[in-house]
């Protein structure tokens, strides 16, 4: 009899419920939760909180507000940016209260005031992963509990694996009544255990928190607004200025600096400080001096007058092994290397250097603050913390079972020459031919497919960049080609991947979009109106002059052409971009405006409704969101290996469940069996990423195409 092993990447209830149900309740109740949810802007960052009364009374965490009677705004899911006071906070529980200072009334959800769950309910966590994306709703996110605790959101929580992370801080926990029954808190390394302020005690204090009351300290101080999101290393800037003046004469470097200075990153200014002042009890570390890129160890750069500039070591040359062992991938050597001590390196071109490193002061570690998010508190689980996995019901793990079975000749393994699984590649046609992702296998030697315990060589026949997929080919029979369902999943759909013996489940977290590359998806600002219009202007004037229109936007559907000029807007003249943004910043979507067009020699009036600003991917590179995405990165990555490559695909569907990098290339699949899309990426803690089936016939017909020209 097999064993049936789940990982869940968020869960339920114990009371009998097949994954049908569970589905129905999801798919119900996320439209209502998300619109309960806000984010907090406060000081340059920004949190979670939920609404829970039609006035606009807030719940949200202590480590978010901090203080009393601080001022902030509140985002609102319908892109209302409302301006709100911090209530009480209690530091001892984490649990804050806020209200919205604007009539109501407002989208809100129940909470419980007693202890009504327990281990192993389905729960639903919502907020802003990462601070509030521009027209991308609260994410939603599936768990169980583990720990049902009652005291406060540190030593006695509700602890979930409902996946949160930085800027779902104050975020709600609800049950599958929709009512709020825990406030997001902290989390441990493992992205299973994320642990809620539990709402009994928050209600035991009620009454103080709504008077303003303060309670306890700061679980970790809290930084000055401009040091942690502006300029986290001050000081570090104050010794390399210092130094710069006092060095630069003798440095061509430095010199340059002073006759043009621009901003350096910590890293960069310790460089210098190392060169000038160098700490003799610093740390040191071995240096080659040969700097390595791409999956295989290639030679790009070589530092000059190093041991490696003064070997036969050349730019171009790929290591194939050290001291004798193969060693295939970047990551490996790398290792190895940091180790020190004198090395025989074989080249691809059948040369062997010996290397022996010099000893230079080791680069010492910076990490990147959140950028405009507030941090959610880590709290490692203890030493030995081996709680068990829990289990659902029979009639839960029965259906998913009979899932899991349809794809057991649907989904092959691949591996490299070594015997190492590296991802999994779904049949899409009897002869022989799968999907899988590309950027894991480009470079792999040797690469292979386990079918029925033999293995089987893998012919790569095409690779599309654009999606990371790559058609492939082997030649065994009985394979079993999916079937796709065209339709895309709502958010709240449960979802499952099956693989093997494993089966993971999971939802829908928010609409599909594009997944922009890293520091390109920016988040909502204040700088910026929240109504959406849908225009860009002319570069070549300060006045408003339309230059082109986003296809489906408000001025599209409302008639407003290219070369329109806009004159006023609700009665007021404007003749400065600048001067509309302002008239902009005070309306919300869903609002209709009436806007006085300079077409020609007439003058046209039109009324168009404001909408969101969609979730399109940004034209430009932002420094902030590149920061936010580092630091997001980071805290993913110790729970668990993200893929190599995470972002920056053209349209995906977003969902929660715990996958590792060997399970893409896996169906995403529904609870009819049939296929949604194809996993292309663990993306952070909260995300993993699938290429629709919407999108697949045509990539798939792209790819046998190059394959027949190939």
């Amino acid at each position: 009899m097999k064993t049936l092993i789940f990982f869940l990447s968020f869960t339920g209830v114990i009371f009998s419920q097949t994954p049908k149900d569970l589905d129905r309740i999801l798919r119900k109740l996320a439209p209502d939760l998300v619109d309960a949810t806000v984010a907090i802007m406060i000081n340059g960052g920004s949190g979670s909180g939920v609404i829970v009364s039609p006035e606009g009374l807030v719940i949200t965490a202590a480590h978010v507000t901090n203080d009393p009677k601080k001022q902030m705004k509140v985002l609102l899911s319908d892109g209302r940016e409302l301006p709100a006071t911090s209530l009480g906070v209690d530091h001892e529980t984490d649990g804050a209260l806020l209200q919205i200072n604007a009539p109501g009334p407002f989208p809100y959800r129940p909470y419980v005031e007693t202890k009504t769950y327990k281990v192993n309910d389905w729960v639903i966590a919502t907020g802003h992963p990462g601070g509030p994306v521009a027209g991308r709703p609260a994410p939603v996110r599936l768990g169980r509990i583990s720990e049902a605790g009652t005291k406060n959101g540190f030593s006695d929580a509700i602890t979930t694996s409902a996946t949160v992370i930085s800027g779902d801080s104050g975020g709600p926990l609800y049950n599958l009544k929709g009512e709020v029954i825990g406030i997001n808190s902290n989390i441990s390394g493992s992205w299973r255990i994320n642990k809620h302020v539990p709402l009994p005690s928050i209600v035991a204090r009620w009454d103080a928190l709504i008077a303003g009351e303060a309670f306890g300290r700061p679980m970790k101080p809290q930084q000055e607004a401009g040091d942690l999101f502006n300029e986290p290393y001050a000081k570090l800037r104050e010794r390399f200025e210092d130094a710069l003046s006092k060095h630069s004469e003798n440095d061509p470097e430095g010199m340059a600096l002073l006759k043009k200075p621009r901003l350096l990153d910590p890293h960069h200014m310790q460089k210098f400080l190392d060169r000038w002042e160098p700490d003799p009890e610093a740390p040191k570390s071995p240096q080659y001096g040969f700097q390595l890129e791409g999956r295989a160890p290639r030679i790009t750069s070589i530092i000059p007058n190093s041991p490696a500039a003064k070997s036969e070591l050349r730019i171009g040359d790929v290591i194939t092994a050290v001291n004798g062992h193969p060693f295939p991938r970047t990551t490996d050597l790398a290792l190895i290397l940091k180790k020190g001590g004198k090395v025989s390196l074989t080249l691809n071109r059948g040369k062997i250097v010996e290397l022996t490193p010099m000893e230079v002061i080791a680069r010492k570690h910076f990490p990147q603050p959140v950028a405009g998010v507030i941090d959610m508190i880590v709290i490692e689980a203890p030493d030995g913390d081996n709680r068990p996995e829990q289990i659902p019901e029979k009639s839960f793990t029965g259906d998913v079972e009979i899932i899991r079975k349809r794809f057991e000749n649907s989904i092959i393994q691949l591996k490299s020459g070594r015997g190492k699984t590296l991802v999994s590649a779904t049949v899409i046609h009897e002869i022989g031919q799968l999907i899988t992702k590309a950027s894991e296998i480009a470079d792999v030697e040797d690469l292979s497919a386990t079918v029925n315990g033999q293995n089987y060589p893998v012919t790569i026949m095409a690779i599309d960049e654009a999606t990371d997929l790559a058609l492939i080919n082997i030649d065994v029979k009985g394979l079993v080609p999916v079937k796709w369902e065209a339709k895309e999943p709502k958010v709240g759909q449960l979802l499952v991947t099956p693989d093997g013996k494993t089966v993971l489940v999971g939802v829908i977290t928010q609409p599909g979009r594009e997944a922009p590359k890293k520091g390109y998806e920016l988040n909502h600002t204040t700088e910026k109106p929240s109504a959406y219009l849908g225009v860009t202007f002319s570069a070549e004037t300060s006045a408003p002059v339309i230059e082109t229109i986003e296809i489906g936007s408000p001025a599209d559907k409302i008639g407003i052409l290219e070369g329109d000029k806009i004159i006023q807007f609700e009665g007021v003249p404007v003749s400065t971009v600048e001067a509309l943004a302002e008239l902009l910043t005070k309306r919300s979507p869903g609002e209709k405006v009436e806007i006085t067009l300079q077409r020609g020699s007439e003058e046209v009036k039109v009324k168009p409704i404001l909408d969101v600003r969609p979730a399109t991917a940004a034209g430009s590179f932002d420094r902030q969101a590149s920061q936010r995405d580092g630091r997001l990165s980071e805290l993913s990555a110790r729970g668990g290996d993200l893929s190599q490559r995470r972002d920056d695909f053209p349209y995906v569907l977003y969902h929660d469940q715990l996958l590792t990098p060997r399970l893409t290339g896996t169906p995403l699949v529904d609870l009819k069996g049939e296929v949604v899309g194809i996993n292309i990426a663990r993306a952070m803690r909260h995300r993993s990423l699938a290429i629709p089936t919407l999108n697949l016939d045509r990539v798939i017909e792209k790819l046998r195409s190059e394959a027949l020209e190939n």
